[in-house]
C-alpha cells in the first residue's frame, strides 16, 4: 500500500497553467506514481478575488484526487491599504541614507510604522482565507505521511504548516518582492521539518532575510522536464514563423509587462525597417486596455492551451521575460528545453543564473539592451541559432531531470519518519 501524502496549494486545475499552481500539478502527477497523492485547495480559480469558481468538495484530475473548499469573500479595500503601505515600507528601506535624505526617510518610514496591521489580518485580506481548508487539516492530519505546502505567501500555507510543522515539506516560491518582508513569515521559515528550494538564488534570499531557516533541513529541486512535454499543433493564421517575439503569464504590471510593452513600442519606431515584427502576450491580461489599444504590433490572445502555447513558444524569434521576481520560471525552462532564446530582466536574479549558467539567451537593463536584444535575435544566423539552442537544452536536461528530482523528494519525505 502507497503512503499518502498532501499536496497543499492555493489554487488547483488543468485550466490553470502557469506558476506556482502548475508546478504544483506537475509535481503531483509526478509523485502519484509512487505515493497516494491528494489535492487540498480552493474553489478558486484566479487570485485577484478569489471568488469561489469549482464546486466545493472533491473530484478527480488525472487520477488525483482533488478535495475544494470554498474561500470567504475578499476585502479589497483593506488589502489595497495594506498592500500600499507593504510597498512604501519595502521602499523606503531600500534607499541608503545620507546626509540629505536621512531626516526624509526617518519620518517616512515612521509615517508607514504607525499605521499598523496584524500579520493574520494580512493573510485573511490577502486570500484565500478558507476556514474549511484549514479545518480539514486540522480533523485529518493523521491521515497523511506528509504535507507538502506551495507559495510562502499565503493563508493556507502559513496556518495550515503550523498544524502540521512535524509532518511538512515547504516549497516557498520565494522572491525579493516587498510582501517578503512583512513581519510575520519568520514564523513559517522556522516551522516546516523541511524545505525544498527552486534555486541556490532563493535558498540564499530566504536564509539572509530569515537566519532560522539555516536550521531546517533543505534541498534544492526545481521541477523536472521529459522529451515528450511538448506537443504543438498549427500556428494561429495571424502569425506567421519567426516574425514575432512572445511572452507567456500572467500580464501585469508585476511582472515587468508594461515596461516590456513600452520598450517594444520604443524599439519599433526606433527600427522601422522591422514593421513585421509583432510582440505576442500569451495569457490573462489585468493592464489597461489603452497601452495596446489600436496597435497591431502588439497581440493579446488570452488563455491557450498548452499544445497552442508551445507552437506560438517554438515558432517565436525569442521568448521574452521581463518579471522583476521569479523563483523558478517554469515558461522559461520550457523555453530552453524547445531550444528557444530567452531574453530576461537582468534585476532578476533567478531568470539571470538561467542565462548566464546556460551560456544562452540575453538580458536588458532598460530601453537600449531591450532593442539589442531583439535586434540580435532578428539578425542571428541559422548555425549559431542552433548551436545556442542546444545549449540551452543541455542546461536544462543536465539541472531539472525529473528522475533527480522525484528522488529529492522521496528523501524529503523519508526524513519526517
Amino acid at each position: 500500500m502507497k503512503d499518502k501524502i498532501a499536496i497543499v496549494v492555493q489554487r488547483y486545475g488543468s485550466e490553470i497553467n502557469g506558476g506556482a499552481e502548475l508546478h504544483a500539478r506537475l509535481l503531483a502527477e509526478k509523485l502519484n506514481l509512487s505515493y497516494e497523492v491528494e489535492i487540498i485547495t480552493t474553489c478558486a480559480i484566479e487570485y485577484e478575488s478569489w471568488n469561489n469558481y469549482y464546486k466545493e468538495g472533491s473530484e478527480i484530475i488525472n487520477g488525483i484526487t482533488v478535495r475544494r473548499f470554498e474561500t470567504e469573500k475578499k476585502d479589497l479595500k483593506r488589502f489595497h491599504q495594506l498592500s500600499r503601505i507593504i510597498r512604501n515600507l519595502y521602499k523606503y528601506d531600500r534607499i541608503k541614507p545620507n546626509i540629505c535624505n536621512f531626516l526624509y526617510l526617518f519620518f517616512k518610514k515612521r509615517q508607514y510604522q504607525k499605521k499598523t496591521f496584524s500579520f493574520n489580518e494580512w493573510l485573511e485580506v490577502q486570500g484565500p482565507y478558507s476556514k474549511g481548508l484549514i479545518n480539514f487539516i486540522k480533523a485529518k492530519k493523521d491521515d497523511y505521511q506528509a504535507f507538502i505546502f506551495f507559495t510562502y505567501l499565503y493563508h493556507p500555507t502559513n496556518i495550515g504548516i503550523a498544524e502540521v510543522a512535524a509532518k511538512s515539506i515547504l516549497i516557498p516560491t520565494a522572491h525579493d518582492e516587498p510582501q517578503f518582508y512583512v513581519k510575520g513569515y519568520e514564523k513559517l521559515f522556522s516551522s516546516p521539518r523541511f524545505i525544498m528550494y527552486n534555486t541556490l538564488s532563493e535558498k540564499n534570499l530566504v536564509e539572509r532575510v530569515y537566519p532560522e531557516a539555516h536550521r531546517i533541513n533543505s534541498d534544492i529541486a526545481g521541477i523536472g522536464f521529459d522529451d515528450d512535454d511538448f506537443e504543438v499543433t498549427n500556428l494561429p493564421n495571424y502569425l506567421s514563423p519567426k516574425k514575432y517575439f512572445v511572452y507567456i503569464g500572467r500580464i501585469v504590471e508585476d511582472k515587468g509587462c508594461i515596461m516590456m510593452i513600452e520598450y517594444f513600442k520604443d524599439f519599433k519606431k526606433s527600427n522601422p525597417e522591422y514593421q513585421d515584427i509583432k510582440l505576442v502576450l500569451v495569457g490573462k491580461s489585468s493592464i489597461d486596455e489603452n497601452l495596446t489599444k489600436d496597435n497591431d504590433d502588439i497581440i493579446l490572445t488570452g488563455f491557450l492551451d498548452d499544445n497552442l502555447k508551445n507552437t506560438l513558444l517554438v515558432n517565436a524569434y525569442a521568448l521574452i521575460m521581463p518579471s522583476f521576481y521569479e523563483s523558478l520560471s517554469l515558461v522559461t525552462l520550457e523555453a530552453m528545453m524547445m531550444e528557444i532564446p530567452v531574453i530576461v530582466n537582468k534585476n532578476c536574479e533567478v531568470l539571470y543564473d538561467h542565462i548566464k549558467k546556460s551560456g544562452s539567451g540575453k538580458s536588458f537593463d532598460g530601453n537600449r539592451e531591450f532593442s539589442q536584444s531583439l535586434l540580435f535575435y532578428l539578425n542571428q544566423n541559422n548555425e549559431d541559432a542552433i548551436a545556442e539552442g542546444k545549449k540551452a537544452r543541455n542546461y536544462v536536461v543536465k539541472n531539472y531531470s525529473w528522475d533527480v528530482v522525484i528522488n529529492k523528494y522521496k528523501s524529503a519525505v523519508k526524513s519526517l519518519k
